[in-house]
């Protein structure tokens, strides 16, 4: 059995040509005492007007066994979904006045998988299981729960493929303190939206800071708590 260890802390949504707060996330993780980790995000933007309620469990291989979705925008519910894998199959239910009620089984990869909340700390997630040693750019297959790159639709999804690739380590500053941080890219091809640069810490991938330059949005981790239970 391991330890049990509870995290919490902000991530700050902004305009990155003007520093101006559009947003924020709240985010809560609990290291389970069987060595899954479960993170609670809830994300509200000012000018889309959405808020998000994510819950997502992983296991110690960084692989999802579980997700939970929620998504509103301003005076209108948009979608819900449950999400849980299942060795190489991932099982979707999900909710919306769009889509109704809908159910998908999926065939996914039996090792590296992860599953696209749009919640912004999960994003660091996605690199969980990049091989180190080979180096160099990577794909991985994951489910994207939404067809807009803001993830303001959804939450039924699709199977894309993306690409990561380690830049190096560095020390990053932000306004939650200075730590040694994994420098990341993600691109998509599915949904044609411009390099992603992600800073994680720690083994369990917090994100510090995710830099979308081309769209003038940046993210900052504002702060970042860990209390012994």
């Amino acid at each position: 059995m391991t330890d049990f260890k509870y995290q919490h802390g902000r991530l700050s949504y902004l305009t990155k040509s003007t520093g101006q707060e559009r947003g924020r996330e709240d985010w809560q993780l609990t290291r389970n005492r069987d060595g899954s980790t479960t993170m609670r995000c809830l994300a509200m933007t000012d000018d889309s007007q959405f808020v998000r309620d994510v819950t997502y469990t992983r296991g110690k291989d960084g692989r999802p066994s579980e997700v939970f979705i929620r998504l509103q925008v301003g005076d209108r519910w948009i979608g819900s979904g449950y999400f849980r894998t299942e060795a190489d199959k991932l099982i979707a239910v999900t909710d919306s006045p769009e889509t109704g009620h809908t159910q998908q089984t999926l065939a996914i990869p039996a090792d590296s998988f992860s599953i696209v909340s749009h919640a912004v700390m999960l994003d660091g997630w996605a690199i969980f299981n990049y091989d180190r040693a080979l180096g160099g750019q990577q794909t991985r297959t994951v489910y994207n729960t939404s067809t807009r790159w803001n993830g303001t639709d959804g939450p039924l999804g699709r199977l894309e493929t993306v690409r990561l690739n380690l830049l190096g380590e560095e020390e990053l500053t932000i306004p939650a303190g200075t730590f040694k941080a994994a420098h990341f890219t993600i691109d998509s091809d599915e949904l044609k939206t411009p390099t992603a640069h992600l800073w994680v810490a720690g083994e369990d991938k917090i994100l510090l800071r995710y830099d979308w330059a081309e769209l003038d949005h940046e993210y900052v981790l504002t702060s970042w708590k860990t209390e012994k239970r």
